[in-house]
């Protein structure tokens, strides 16, 4: 400030708060900010001037942030990948710009909407995840669609504009031995024996019952002859 004495530096307590600069509103604003002076030491202000100070100020409109669709990606699935008919296969969409946690008017993202594979499942909400299993083999492909939004300056809309990633991969028949089966040669089975041993009983049958008979014809004998 210009003093009798020359320049001096005087302190200002600028009211930024009062001031007409709307934080939210990303388009180019100008405004002024009005200050009160404070007067450094040895300087009186003997003619009662007014001790307030003004300056103008031009804010440059905000540029939004924009993504690209060739960020959005499939994780989780190896592309070409070989599966079998009993994987469980997971895999998580990310959609570009979804990490934007701070958004400001006309930012863009894109956001996860459905996934394929055979039939079309919707996601309405995080996580963009999701774990399917086929039982036939063959060649497949999984396909992610991603909308993009707009932020308005209070909520995320869709715009007319989508993306769509895939991921090819195939399914094999899997090699799995059930359980329980019983590998004994079906030669040897014979269904009326209970415990492990194999051996046919058919030959000791027969022999019992001759023993049988023979002991019956000697009892019937004696007492026939007494």
């Amino acid at each position: 400030m210009e003093t009798t004495g020359g320049k001096a530096k005087a302190k200002v307590a600028w009211d930024v708060k009062n001031c007409s600069y709307n934080a939210a509103d990303t388009a180019a604003q100008s405004f002024t900010v009005k200050g009160a002076v404070t007067l450094p030491d040895g300087v009186d202000n003997n003619n009662n001037i007014d001790l307030l100070a003004y300056v103008k100020v031009n804010v440059e409109a905000y540029t939004p942030k924009t993504v690209s669709a060739d960020d959005n990606k499939i994780t989780g699935i190896e592309v070409n990948g070989v599966y079998t008919t009993q994987s469980k296969i997971s895999f998580t969409a990310v959609g570009a710009g979804m990490d934007n946690n701070s958004p400001k008017k006309g930012d863009i993202r894109y956001v996860p909407l459905n996934w394929t594979v055979i039939n079309t499942n919707a996601w309405d909400k995080a996580p963009y995840t999701a774990c399917f299993g086929l039982s036939k083999s063959g060649d497949y492909t999984l396909k992610v669609v991603f909308q993009q939004q707009q932020y308005n300056g209070k909520n995320w809309k869709n715009t007319d504009s989508q993306d769509t990633k895939q991921v090819a991969f195939s399914i094999s028949e899997a090699k799995v031995t059930a359980p329980g089966t019983n590998l004994t040669p079906s030669a040897n089975q014979k269904k009326s024996v209970k415990t492990n041993d194999p051996t046919d009983i058919i030959p000791f049958v027969v022999i019992l019952i001759i023993a049988a008979g023979a002991v019956y014809g000697v009892i019937y004998y004696k007492k026939k002859k007494k």
